[in-house]
């Protein structure tokens, strides 16, 4: 028997086998961890960081140690991190270069956790640093802000201007940016305008161009090419004239609407912050939005930054781009797979379990509870396998939440893709919340949410509902407001509390309306009235004073344009006049003076033969009187 065994390929046969698992147990596992760092790094715009990558045989495995996502706006922080992911590997797929992952179970998950250095990539790292050091401040001055107790009973006339995007601003700056180019254009044009100096010396010129005669053709020459040299830069001098008193009309027209469109900009901005901030029965839904605005959207966003940034490792928009456009290049080769029976993409996690703390309303270091997550079918080639991504979270020894579920469908086999979202919260116990509005708390209270969401082409669309249940209020302010407020909602026991937004998703347009607002506005019409109108004072006042501080002296800017428009015409006429003086010829000068010579000795001939004939007549009378 050993006469049919091939030593020498036995042998070969056993070499290479132990090279590919001594490849597969001891290289495959850092150059795994090289190629997550590098490719995770460029995906995500900022370090990936892997502590341990292993591989196992029996069954094919591999385990992922200390992995850090950071996040790209504060590098000092991570998006995720886990302790430990442990995924099973189909070894056949592999062989053909598909990762086909069955289940991965993630351990020690976490967000928001603090890194020991930068996370920032180098070519952006200072940039960073800036945007680190600046958050940093901006999170200090946030903590200074929330830690000094409310006392005013409203907004302050600082605070809602500080707040709100104020036409008076904009348009202020508008005008500003108005008035320095047209300045620096009206400048320039001025600079190259005749002075008056040089005016009167073209008249100088012009006179003694045009005084006296020829004294020769060579004289006559010299006269006309000065003269042409001297209407050549009048009409030079005409067009910078012209071009001034353009740039003057138009800046003085930009000028004049800019100024207009700013002296009505503070009655509109009172207009907008009165239909936002009034507290009486038609607008007092905006009580909800400064009890519950701040607190109600913070999951909501904490949840939209995260799906913001871990969207671009779920799907790849760009790769169907270029698909698409590998379509309309029907002269160049490609890679062309042909459909089997059995589809795979390239990568392919089949299930995905891990845990997350939920951090307490409020006190985002204290938990709650965690949040068991499932996520099935992940993959960025969801057309291969045609079917969506899904996404199931569910509480799990929640603290002081019933439930709590979140459902998700991420569906991008067709462009442009579609990511749904539903959740649920039941019986959510709500202690000692701080309020945006009159020192308010809520005491306790019973929550029920439900809402649903959709994201499609970077557009938010949300609804939600919360039915609040046993609200017990209270503050520790002693205004008038503060009062009754507290005194009006000890008799609501019950009311809702819609959220909507609309819009892109990073910034949409958020709406929160209530029950509660037609239930307190009658308590407050009277209490508020006077209040209001103080607060719509100072506002006007303030705002006047900013319309001042941005129009400042543009009126008298204006005038001085009227006058300059004035001095540019008068300037023009005077070079028009100058223009139409002409320089007759040397032959007509000749032809003049022989025309005169002759006239002169006509006029001398008539006058001897009138002076003869005079003689002739005086001697015929003397002879006629020596006769008689």
């Amino acid at each position: 028997m050993t006469k049919w065994i091939r030593w020498s390929g036995l042998i070969g046969f056993i070499v290479i086998a132990t090279l590919i698992v001594c490849f597969w147990l001891f290289a495959a596992g850092p150059l795994t961890k090289l190629a997550i760092e590098s490719f995770g790094s460029d995906a995500l715009g900022a370090k990936v960081d892997v502590d341990e990558v292993r591989y196992g045989l029996n069954p094919l495995t591999v385990t992922v140690k200390g992995v850090q996502l950071t996040d790209k706006d504060k590098p000092m922080e991570n998006i995720f991190s886990f302790d430990q992911a442990v995924a099973n590997i189909e070894p056949f797929p592999l062989l053909l270069g598909k990762a086909i992952i069955p289940d991965v179970r993630l351990e020690g998950m976490a967000t928001g956790t603090q890194r020991q250095s930068s996370g920032a990539l180098a070519k952006v790292e200072k940039k960073n640093d800036v945007s680190a050091d600046s958050q940093d401040q901006t999170s200090e001055k946030s903590k200074s802000e929330t830690a000094e107790p409310k006392s005013q009973t409203l907004p302050s006339a600082d605070e809602i201007l500080e707040r709100e995007a104020l036409l008076t601003e904009s348009r202020g700056e508008a005008l500003k940016q108005a008035y320095e180019n047209h300045t620096q254009n009206i400048e320039t044009a001025m600079n190259n305008l005749p002075t008056d100096q040089s005016i009167k010396e073209y008249e100088a010129r012009l006179n003694t161009i045009m005084k006296g005669k020829f004294k020769s053709l060579d004289d006559f020459k010299q006269r006309k090419k000065a003269l042409d040299d001297l209407k050549a830069q009048w009409k030079k001098d005409k067009q910078a004239i012209a071009d001034a008193k353009s740039a003057v009309k138009t800046g003085k027209s930009d000028l004049k609407q800019k100024l207009t469109e700013l002296k009505a900009a503070p009655k509109e901005d009172i207009a907008n912050i009165k239909s936002k901030y009034t507290l009486d029965g038609a607008g007092a839904s905006n009580v909800t939005a400064l009890l519950f605005g701040d607190d109600a959207g913070g999951y909501a966003t904490t949840a939209l930054e995260y799906y913001e940034k871990v969207r671009p490792l779920l799907v790849d928009e760009e790769a169907k781009a270029a698909k698409q456009e590998l379509k309309e290049k029907r002269l160049e080769g490609r890679f062309i797979h042909f459909p089997t029976d059995r589809p795979q993409p390239d990568f392919w996690v089949k299930t995905m379990n891990f845990t997350l703390a939920l951090p307490k309303m409020g006190e985002q270091t204290v938990s709650s509870g965690d949040v068991a997550v499932k996520v099935v079918d992940i993959t960025h080639q969801q057309e291969v396998i045609n079917r969506p991504t899904v996404v199931r979270a569910t509480g799990q020894n929640l603290k002081d939440i019933a439930s709590l579920t979140i459902d998700g469908v991420l569906d991008h086999r067709q462009t442009p893709g579609k990511d749904q979202f539903t959740f649920n919260v039941d019986d959510w116990q709500l202690k000692k919340v701080k309020l945006g509005l009159a020192g308010l708390r809520l005491d306790r209270g019973l929550v029920d949410i439900q809402g649903q969401a959709l994201v499609q082409s970077g557009q938010l669309k949300l609804n939600s509902e919360a039915v609040f249940n046993q609200s017990q209020f209270s503050s520790k302010d002693r205004t008038v407001l503060a009062k009754e407020m507290v005194a009006a909602l000890k008799t609501i026991p019950t009311f809702t509390v819609n959220a909507k937004a609309k819009g892109e998703l990073t910034k949409p347009s958020v709406n929160i309306s209530s029950d509660l607002d037609a239930q307190l506005s009658a308590a407050f019409d009277e209490r508020l009235a006077q209040k209001q109108r103080e607060l719509e004072n100072k506002l006007k006042a303030k705002l006047n004073d900013k319309l001042m501080s941005y129009a400042g002296d543009y009126e008298s800017q204006l005038k001085q344009l009227n006058l300059s428009e004035g001095s540019l015409s008068s300037k023009s006429k005077a070079l028009e006049k100058l223009g139409k003086s002409e320089l007759s010829s040397y032959e007509d000068q000749l032809k003049a003076e022989a025309k005169a010579k002759q006239d002169a000795e006509k006029a001398k001939a008539k006058a001897e033969a009138d002076r003869k004939q005079k003689e002739l007549e005086k001697k015929a009378k003397e002879k006629l009187k020596s006769l008689f």
